[in-house]
């Protein structure tokens, strides 16, 4: 096949792979992702492992080198992605890859199905070029449940630890910076998800006794705003205590990061000032490399239309802390529950759902370096580097069981709206992700 029989081909796989719904939070059609994406590895002859022991299927696809003493690099992807709703927000239709304009459209386009194909892409072009013969191991380590906080990977990753020993991890995606420049990365945050629920009474009572009785909903909204203090800093005893702070290195990377305040609010149309311009505090170091503390959602009383008048009886937020490395999410929700004891509020639960560590690589290791030459030779232009990004993964885990470095880069961009309607990439930039990767296993044949 040439290569542009290859891509169209690939692409076609993508769209089929796009089709399928696989919402990992709903534990809907991951097992049909699973097998599909198993049946691409094995009809192209890898040793394939497909084990669902847990929550969602994992995949370990192994391509042998036909060298002696041949490097390792393992692809870390996903296929499970979030929820398409609110689906009227959407311009096309979610569940179906749309190409217009250069742009491709589609639930999973880049976050992560969109990654995956193009590497398996750039693996199958290296092959067909180079008479099925690899200069370095190529090993898909693929989970299903990336977007449900990695639920199981770690009893995965532990069962299968003696398989997956590497010298480099490429992750799962990346963006491309507002200037057009790859970013590479090599850390995520960490996070806990946790609810937070009050009961007042058996059940809903009549508004009138509001003057005497405390009602859940006002119980909940006042602990959770004793989370912050007057200065927009959480004001959780020892939430800052454990915080890995950045090496001068780190900070000079993010320094040179060219995200503003006024590009945040104009890119968002945020109606509110950021809270770094409350505080006085550094954009990009608060972004990068502290942690936070969210409400993701609150639900309480009588939500209908019309009025009902009651004292709701029961209330709960959903909410998230996003850690970075050193923070325990076990710790961290056990000084939250603290704090609200400590305060009065010993009726208020807190029951943990989800959790991670945060990562940072080391961005000067040699097989970092080697991505980011090659990310600069083949897009001509500097590429964006980048000690950790803002968002969440199972990096630490992946190291653990790895022990190599990890450098995160994709076919991603300024407005690919991952998690959000719309969520698309570009054409231009999914190709050259896959040039990038097909020169990486290329560089392999060079002796250092």
């Amino acid at each position: 096949m040439t290569q542009s029989a290859i891509r169209t081909h690939y692409l076609q796989v993508l769209k089929d792979l796009i089709a399928i719904p696989s919402v990992s939070a709903k534990h809907e059609n991951l097992d049909e992702a699973a097998n599909f994406i198993t049946h691409i590895f094995e009809s192209l002859g890898a040793e394939v492992i497909h084990d669902n022991s847990f929550y969602a299927p994992f995949i370990i696809a192994k391509f042998k080198a036909s060298v002696p003493d041949a490097k390792t690099v393992i692809i870390y992807n996903h296929y499970d992605v979030q929820p398409a709703e609110p689906l009227d927000q959407w311009r096309t239709q979610p569940w179906e890859l749309t190409e217009a304009d250069g742009h491709l459209w589609g639930r999973g386009v880049n976050d992560d199905k969109g990654n995956l194909i193009a590497r398996i892409t750039a693996l199958v072009e290296y092959l067909t070029e180079h008479d099925q013969q690899l200069p370095v191991n190529i090993v898909f380590v693929v989970e299903g449940a990336e977007e449900f906080a990695s639920k199981d990977l770690t009893r995965y990753l532990d069962k299968y630890q003696s398989q997956l020993k590497a010298d480099l991890v490429i992750w799962e995606s990346g963006d491309r910076s507002t200037d057009e420049r790859v970013e590479v990365s090599g850390g995520t945050k960490g996070i806990v998800t946790f609810d937070v629920t009050v009961q007042t009474a058996d059940i809903d009572l009549h508004s009138s006794l509001s003057a005497v009785v405390d009602s859940a909903a006002w119980r909940l909204t006042r602990a959770l705003a004793t989370l912050y203090d007057d200065n927009n800093h959480v004001a959780v005893k020892g939430f800052y205590d454990d915080v890995l702070q950045p090496n001068a290195r780190e900070k000079a990377l993010v320094a040179q990061l060219p995200l503003t305040s006024s590009a945040l609010v104009e890119q968002y149309h945020l109606a509110v000032p950021l809270l770094t311009q409350q505080t006085g505090e550094d954009l990009q170091e608060t972004l990068y490399f502290q942690p936070s503390l969210n409400i993701e959602g609150i639900q309480t009383g009588y939500q209908g239309n019309g009025v009902k008048t009651v004292l709701p009886a029961l209330a709960s937020a959903k909410m998230e802390a996003r850690l970075v490395p050193n923070m325990s999410p076990e710790k961290t929700v056990q000084q939250i529950q603290t704090h609200f004891h400590q305060l009065g509020f010993d009726d208020i639960t807190v029951t943990q759902t989800l959790g991670e560590s945060g990562y940072r690589s080391d961005m000067s290791d040699p097989e970092v370096l080697r991505v980011i030459d090659i990310v600069r030779r083949i897009s001509q232009k500097e590429p964006m580097i980048m000690p950790t990004s803002a968002g969440t993964g199972p990096m630490f885990d992946v190291y653990h069981a790895t022990q190599a470095p990890i450098a995160s880069l994709g076919i991603g961009y300024a407005h690919s709206f991952d998690h959000a309607p719309n969520e698309n990439i570009r054409l231009r930039d999914y190709f050259e992700h896959i040039d990038v990767i097909k020169a990486l296993i290329a560089d392999y044949t060079k002796k250092y």
